[in-house]
């Protein structure tokens, strides 16, 4: 029913479907339906079917396929240009010939060259395995704006053929797009070295013009800005512009400094030039507050504040000199000396009374991020996001460049905590933006906890590459060098590359740096999985010296607790296994919104569970398995199961509560997204006499299809609170159908929906059918029924999302944020009609995705797809299994003996990946 990303063409490439489209109708027709054919051509075909005799190339892309892969300068097309012509479409006889000669690829290869990628998408489909085929994918991922699959796609060729011509290309121009110029001009150096004719030429100077972005005066900008503080100089217009931020924050150590008012008056127009960028007086005005300071008293206190700028020291000590310049009421001087010394979280209260009395927008706004900073400090993570966001607010009313980026930055670093991972995205990409635009003295922070991110969303290519390019651009800052090789060693292990991860973390070790909490988990897991006796006894290390040093947060203390515990329990079970209790106490003390808490509690039963199936402890296992739920579980038909990297432990209870338990530690490769095959063939035999089995899966099983046989009735269990006595009375039915859904997203108009309206039935359609309009009607509905698109937009949420009409204010997601924050009075069945409904986020210590928040919100069952919907067999399908629930029916046995009649005319439907969730 829609695409699992929205899709954005530009003109052109729409202008070049449309005339492709047109004249080639018949040859297109006649595409639907064909196998997967060979991709060699089998005679010469003429220089028009890839535009070989064109003086200029359309696309910047490289194609894999021969001959079409003739260098030429590229000219980008436009739809203004009057006086250029469109490429001619492909000669009819040579795309006719390639079809009946079954080569798919080349077709794809004609329409790629011409920029026309949604043509080109299903002939590669079809066109095979190859690193050729992979490298023309990337294409269509770089077009649809897929960074993260067009680099999964390029380095998955690279790995099988590192000087793969066309894949080095394409990486370049997906990392230009990225703004890693680093890397990119790495990736097209390697393509100039392979020598080729006009194409390592101009390979040569797309790196050229990439390294010279990289370019970055800094050190004259610092020496300028000290020079400014500690001598009697001022700045070039040129440079004050191009770094604003910078200067103003520079500016105000120089008022604090100046010694008279002679240099205040200097130092005017650079403060006139600041307004004027910015808006207000607020810079003009601190000059102004100083000059009419008494020099006799503040010329010494400001002789003695450039003391404490140059060398962090003060005569008399600094608890002194604030007492003496807060007693002058020299106020600047105070905030000042604070700032420089890092001490305003401990005279929180009166920097912020100062900095009020000033009313200047950049002391504000440090105010509050020393006070988000504190509250973040005392684990009170949803004040400093209130506090955070009211920062940005007032940002967006007055932009001031520098301090504003802190605020968007520390809310990146916020919301990667809590594991919100789009909202930190959207902050650190802000930051980045600003930095650029500014300072550039912190745009490796942003491209390290975009990569952290990524590699926590599972697209570890782009989590690479955004890791990859601050080391690329400083390889000697051995602080970076530690935190890149620990993420990517993490990455690698979660790959299953145990020996490159070992080699990571050597690099990382390499570094006289502190061990972070990524690091120690790594070498913790590799202990387990690839032993190594040195990096093993670095770990213990490591722990010992994070925690002497401080700085962790009450959730990191528990996630280090934790560590120890996974490391001692495969040694010493006792040990480890009250090292792991006392992780679980630790957390469960802390709020529930700080998400390293949650992991340690999630991990350390992961190891606990582990220990026991090891031990072939089924019962305690299974006891562990309701503990962490908060219940006891069914004594009969169910399933529980969880993994680890290589291990597997799955409990199996029969209709007369028979148990049999299975542990396994063999995995070499990623769990796949379906799960067929996991759960042994013994356990599912011993559960086939069950009507229904209720499966307890812990993620990142949870949501997941092919657990169970298809023949099988089985739901997965999903824990929640006790809920209100079952709802009685008259059934309330909600349908939200016929949805408009923006028209930017690119998604075709699903069919006109045509079930029934009984009484009882509300039908939410059109532009009715908002997000708000559809969470209020939920609240009482005793069944919910969506027709809509599903996507998995990750710039919006982690799980899948459903579009529904948008309202005002752009807002058209309903998202599984928005659904558990709702109560479901009618305890309502809900099936969700859209393709990925039941894709959850990728996380291995929190069930995350639509049919989860529902469930949590009151609903007794959610039936959802993992998998695309196709929109004219979906109502057909659902309605079929809504009908037999009606009847009395349990959802798993409806949707069990429904799936089976339609595998019957087709085994592999998509009805095997819907699921039931109760």
């Amino acid at each position: 029913m829609a695409e699992d990303k929205p899709r954005s063409w530009s003109p052109r490439l729409r202008w070049a479907a449309l005339m492709v489209l047109a004249a080639a109708a018949g040859v297109i027709a006649a595409t639907v339906g064909l196998p997967a054919w060979r991709s060699t051509v089998a005679e010469p075909v003429s220089p028009a079917l890839f535009l070989a005799d064109a003086p200029t190339r359309t696309i910047e892309a490289r194609v894999s396929y021969p001959g079409a892969d003739l260098h030429r300068p590229y000219g980008p097309l436009r739809s203004g240009d009057a006086g250029r012509a469109l490429p001619p479409p492909a000669p009819l006889a040579e795309l006719a010939r390639m079809e009946a000669a079954g080569d798919v690829h080349g077709l794809a290869a004609a329409y790629l060259v011409r920029g026309n990628t949604e043509m080109a998408a299903p002939y590669l489909a079809k066109a095979g395995d190859s690193p050729d085929v992979a490298s023309d994918k990337a294409v269509l991922a770089l077009d649809r704006k897929d960074h993260a699959e067009a680099l999964e796609l390029l380095e998955g060729v690279l790995r099988v053929q590192p000087k793969h011509a066309q894949a080095l290309w394409n990486r370049g121009l997906v990392l230009t797009e990225l703004e890693l110029w680093a890397l990119a001009a790495q990736s097209f150096e390697a393509a100039a070295a392979l020598g080729e004719h006009g194409w390592a030429g101009e390979a040569r100077s797309r790196a050229e013009a990439l390294r010279g972005r990289l370019v970055d005066r800094w050190k004259e900008t610092m020496d300028a800005a000290k020079a400014l503080v500690t001598d009697t100089s001022t700045v070039p217009p040129e440079m004050l512009q191009s770094r604003p931020g910078v200067f103003r924050a520079f500016l105000y150590e120089a008022i604090r400094a100046a010694g008279s008012v002679e240099r205040l008056d200097a130092l005017m127009p650079l403060a006139e030039a600041l307004d004027t960028r910015y808006g207000g007086s607020a810079v003009r005005d601190a000059v102004r507050w100083a000059r009419s300071r008494d020099f006799r008293r503040r010329g010494p206190l400001a002789a003695r504040y450039l003391e404490l700028y140059r060398t962090h020291k003060v005569a008399g000590g600094l608890p002194r000199y604030l007492d003496e310049v807060l007693r002058a009421g020299e106020r600047d001087l105070y905030m000042g000396a604070l700032v420089l010394e890092r001490k305003v979280g401990e005279h929180l209260d009166t920097f912020e009374e100062l900095a009020t009395q000033a009313g200047d927008p950049w002391l504000l706004l440090l105010a509050d991020h020393e006070k988000a900073l504190a509250a973040i400090q005392r684990g009170e993570f949803l004040r400093a996001e209130q506090l955070l966001l009211g920062a940005v607010d007032r940002c967006e009313a007055q932009p001031i460049g520098y301090r504003c980026i802190l605020i968007q930055e520390a809310l990146a670093n916020l919301y990667r905590q809590l594991h919100r991972l789009p909202e930190s995205n959207r902050h650190a990409q802000a930051a980045l933006t600003g930095y650029r635009n500014d300072s550039r003295w912190s745009e490796g922070r942003q491209l390290l906890q975009l990569g952290q991110n990524a590699r926590f969303l599972g697209k570890a290519a782009l989590a690479r590459a955004y890791l990859e390019e601050p080391l690329a651009r400083a390889p000697k800052d051995c602080n970076i060098r530690h935190f890149v090789r620990a993420n990517e060693a993490l990455a690698r292990l979660q790959e299953f590359f145990l020996v490159e991860a070992r080699a990571s973390m050597a690099d990382a070790l390499s570094c006289d740096a502190p061990l972070s909490l990524p690091g120690a988990k790594t070498l913790v897991d590799l202990a387990r999985m690839h032993p190594d006796p040195e990096q093993d006894r670095k770990l213990q290390e490591g722990l010992e010296a994070l925690r002497k040093r401080g700085g962790l947060t009450p959730g990191e203390r528990a996630l280090a607790t934790h560590i120890e515990g996974r490391f001692h329990v495969e040694r010493e079970r006792a040990r480890g296994e009250e090292l792991l209790r006392l992780a679980i106490a630790e957390a469960r003390q802390l709020p529930s919104y700080d998400v390293n808490a949650r992991k340690a509690q999630a991990y350390s039963y992961t190891s606990l569970l582990f220990a026991a199936g090891k031990a072939g402890e089924s019962e305690g296992a299974l006891a562990l398995f309701g503990e962490e739920l908060g219940g006891a579980l069914p004594r009969q038909c169910l399933l529980a199961v969880t993994v680890d990297d290589e291990r597997t432990l799955a409990i199996s209870l029969g209709p007369d509560g028979g148990m049999l338990g299975h542990y396994d530690a063999s995995r070499t490769a990623p769990l796949g997204e379906e799960l067929r095959g996991l759960v042994s063939e013994s356990l599912v035999a011993r559960l086939r006499a069950c009507q229904q089995v209720a499966v307890v899966a812990r993620p990142p099983l949870h949501g997941r299809a092919g657990l169970l046989p298809a023949d099988m009735a089985w739901a997965y269990y999903v824990p929640r609170p006790p809920s209100e006595s079952p709802v009685s009375g008259p059934s309330r039915r909600l349908v939200v159908a016929d949805v408009v859904a923006p028209r930017a997203l690119g998604l075709p108009s699903l069919n006109a929906w045509e079930g029934s309206t009984e009484p009882g039935t509300t039908l939410l359609s059109g532009q009715a059918a908002t997000p708000s309009r559809v969470l209020e009607a939920m609240t009482e509905a005793t069944e919910v029924e969506v027709h809509a698109h599903g996507l998995v937009n990750p710039n919006l949420s982690e799980a899948s999302l459903l579009v529904l009409s948008q309202e005002d204010g752009g807002r058209y997601a309903l998202t599984v944020g928005e659904v558990q924050a709702r109560r479901l009075q009618g305890q309502p069945l809900v099936i969700l009609a859209a393709c990925r409904a039941a894709h959850g986020a990728p996380w291995t210590y929190e069930r995350f995705s639509l049919p989860v928040a529902f469930i949590n919100a009151g609903a007794r069952a959610v039936i959802a797809a993992t998998v695309d919907v196709p929109d004219a067999e979906a109502g057909a399908f659902f309605n079929a299994v809504r009908e037999r629930i009606r009847r009395g029916e349990h959802a798993a046995v409806a949707l069990r003996d429904v799936r089976m009649e339609w595998l019957a005319r087709d085994s592999e439907s998509w009805v095997r990946s819907v699921l039931v969730f109760d």
